[in-house]
């Protein structure tokens, strides 16, 4: 059971992050600023949850910055056809400078405690909680449930609606998209904002949901292993559920085996926390050449 529900803390921020990332690349943007709105929404959280001791008003404050800061960020790599990829490394270079900047200066006024947050309020669905080795999947803090019902939330817009038909048009054919009267940079716009704020919330996960508390640079990684959650996914958020207990499986193994032993055999710690990384690589490795993003994700408009 300990194993189950510590999968379920690591898969749900990838989780989360990758539904963001499948949003902006079905309109035909790679967000690569996973990462940094990761980042930036963990230490907003804590800044705005520790100070007030309200999480409501934190992830509202984390909402609006993935508002603000996502709509800079798509005027650049939209309007002004800024290189993606650049663009988003970038931003996640200066996101993680501006964290640890601020990290240092509050923590320099306030101490570690104005960093820490109070707990989330725990969800436990009754019978459901009580299923044995699944249960703790329905005994989490109430934004992980937020996760959950993303999922199908993000495939019926995407797949069923006629929202979702003219922003997957605008990454699939933009040409064609534009001469059935679609603006396709408003379009891209808003999926790429949408994005960002879900990405925020991710990162508010790993302080208001799991740790508590901020500490620099404490997304690690996980919104460059959200978009090999995406490509695993296909693009479709049904599948990103899988990719993301893959991935979160492997960091609850890492976790559960350090000080341990595996089948017998002891396995440094140094080699353990590489598991999560070297699957990454593996399955994008052996799936991803498999599969075809949409046919606008990352190509800049040729008119805005």
């Amino acid at each position: 059971m300990a194993f189950v529900n510590t999968l379920v803390v690591f898969a749900t921020p990838l989780l989360m992050a990758a539904v963001a990332g499948i949003i902006a690349e079905r309109s035909g943007v790679l967000n690569i600023g996973l990462e940094g709105f990761m980042l930036g929404g963990a230490f907003l959280s804590a800044w705005a949850a520790g100070k007030n001791g309200s999480i409501p008003l934190a992830l509202i404050v984390v909402l609006l910055a993935g508002l603000a800061v996502g709509a800079l960020f798509g005027l650049v790599v939209i309007y002004l056809r800024g290189d993606q990829v650049a663009v988003g490394i970038a931003f996640n270079i200066f996101i993680l400078g501006a964290t640890s900047y601020g990290y240092a200066l509050v923590t320099k006024h306030g101490g570690q405690e104005a960093l820490q947050t109070s707990s989330m309020h725990s969800i436990d669905i009754p019978l459901l909680g009580d299923i044995g080795v699944i249960g703790p999947i329905f005994n989490q803090p109430w934004l992980t449930f937020v996760g959950y019902l993303l999922v199908p939330a993000t495939w019926v817009v995407l797949f069923h609606s006629g929202l979702g038909i003219r922003l997957r048009a605008c990454g699939e054919y933009a040409v064609g998209a534009r001469a059935a009267g679609l603006s396709v940079a408003r379009w891209r716009l808003a999926a790429l904002v949408v994005s960002c704020m879900i990405a925020g919330l991710a990162g508010s996960y790993l302080v208001l949901a799991d740790t508590n508390s901020f500490i620099n640079n404490m997304s690690a990684g996980r919104g460059y292993i959200a978009l090999a959650v995406i490509i695993l996914a296909r693009w479709n958020p049904l599948g990103a559920v899988l990719a993301a207990a893959l991935f979160g499986g492997a960091q609850a193994l890492d976790i559960q085996a350090q000080g341990g032993s595996i089948l017998g055999a002891h396995i440094p710690v140094e080699l353990l926390q590489t598991l999560p990384y070297v699957v990454t690589i593996l399955a994008v490795l052996i799936v991803g050449r498999r599969v075809r993003p949409p046919d606008e994700d990352g190509r800049p408009l040729s008119i805005a």
